[in-house]
């Protein structure tokens, strides 16, 4: 089983690394116009993208070889400065505001997303509650400590406002709580208040509003709030097949906004046709995969709620990119792991994946016996 299981870790790995390699390269493609524009260098994305791919390799290395016990022993350290930073980032002056979200902290530009952080700090923090309190949990009282520590983080990413991050990390949380002993019908009910929330959160603000509408019907604001969606579509129309071919995107031409973010998926299509688009699927359905032959075969408790937390925060997240893009949701902001731009981003998905990699002790002493 060892073998078979090294078998899904090197697939997992090889994957994560070539999706990675590409994103590199697709922030280069994507954003040479843009980048031109706003600095005077076609190659800045790209050359800030490079410099977090070797950080985020070593990252995942880094969660590759780390220690259960160090996680058990410091988790709750990550999770009580990733508050800290949440709470800086709202200090006027201090955080850094772009696209109407002040999310970020950082000196001219090098900056970094603290909610990144509180995504794996949060996983962690819930895997060892849930996993010491696990015959307890049947009890919905039992997961108050959770709720709290979600809920303060939750806020305060929502002072921000970011409300895709929200989404995707009350879905790791939910999918968390799935593995333990709680009752069915508490399920329902969460599932219920989830949604009343998610309306009243919607209706709060305007902007909101005007991005369902724009997903309903992106043509009746075409240069407004449907002007994200429309281009999209207008990238992976011409893409065909096998594509236009490398520097054969028109879409990178200040028609799509900064397309080395959120929407860098239509840029891959137009270049390189449903073709390349479908092998990057295939590529996350792979890193998914073997991901959840591992935690299936996981015989630590912490380590099965940490690798299906942290699994859940990537696949949701690739999701919903890939559904914005080609118009199956409303715009969320969320971006596409491994390839989209964003340092913070890349380094933190790649520890977390090499978390779910990483062997742990127990196996490592069942191999060294025989």
């Amino acid at each position: 089983m060892v073998t078979n299981l090294n078998k899904y870790r090197y697939t997992l790995t090889i994957s994560v690394i070539l999706l990675s390699l590409f994103g590199v390269f697709m922030v280069k493609e994507s954003s040479k116009i843009w980048a031109s524009y706003l600095y005077n260098d076609e190659y800045y994305f790209f050359k800030r993208q490079s410099i977090y791919f070797i950080l985020g390799i070593l990252s995942l290395f880094v969660g590759m070889k780390i220690k259960e016990e160090w996680i058990l022993k410091y988790g709750y350290i990550l999770l009580i400065v990733s508050y800290i930073l949440l709470i800086l980032v709202l200090i006027p002056g201090v955080g850094i505001t772009k696209n109407g979200s002040t999310s970020w902290l950082g000196v001219g530009s090098l900056s970094f997303q603290p909610s990144e952080f509180f995504k794996i700090g949060i996983i962690i923090f819930n895997s060892i509650y849930l996993s010491s309190n696990y015959k307890r949990s049947k009890k919905i009282s039992s997961l108050i400590p959770i709720l709290i520590a979600s809920l303060l983080g939750i806020v305060l990413i929502m002072l921000q406002p970011d409300f895709g991050t929200c989404m995707v990390i009350l879905g790791a949380i939910f999918i968390q709580i799935l593995l333990s002993k709680l009752p069915g019908k508490w399920f329902v009910s969460i599932i219920i208040i989830g949604i009343i929330g998610i309306l009243i959160l919607v209706l709060s603000k305007s902007y909101r509003l005007e991005r369902i509408y724009a997903f309903i019907d992106p043509f009746s604001d075409p240069l407004g709030s449907g002007f994200q969606i429309i281009q999209s579509l207008y990238a992976l129309g011409p893409g065909g097949l096998l594509g236009q071919g490398i520097n054969g995107s028109i879409q990178i031409h200040y028609y799509l906004p900064e397309p080395q973010t959120d929407f860098i998926f239509a840029i891959v299509v137009e270049e390189f046709g449903l073709i390349g688009g479908l092998i990057v699927i295939f590529l996350f359905s792979l890193i998914i995969y073997s991901s959840f032959v591992l935690i299936k075969n996981e015989k630590s408790l912490f380590k099965s709620f940490l690798s299906l937390g942290l699994l859940s925060i990537f696949m949701i997240q690739v999701i919903i990119n890939l559904g914005v893009v080609i118009g199956l949701f409303p715009v969320t902001g969320i971006t596409l792991p491994l390839i989209s731009y964003g340092g913070s981003s890349l380094v933190v998905i790649l520890f977390s994946l090499g978390l779910i990699v990483n062997k742990g002790e127990k196996e490592y002493e069942r191999i060294a016996s025989k």
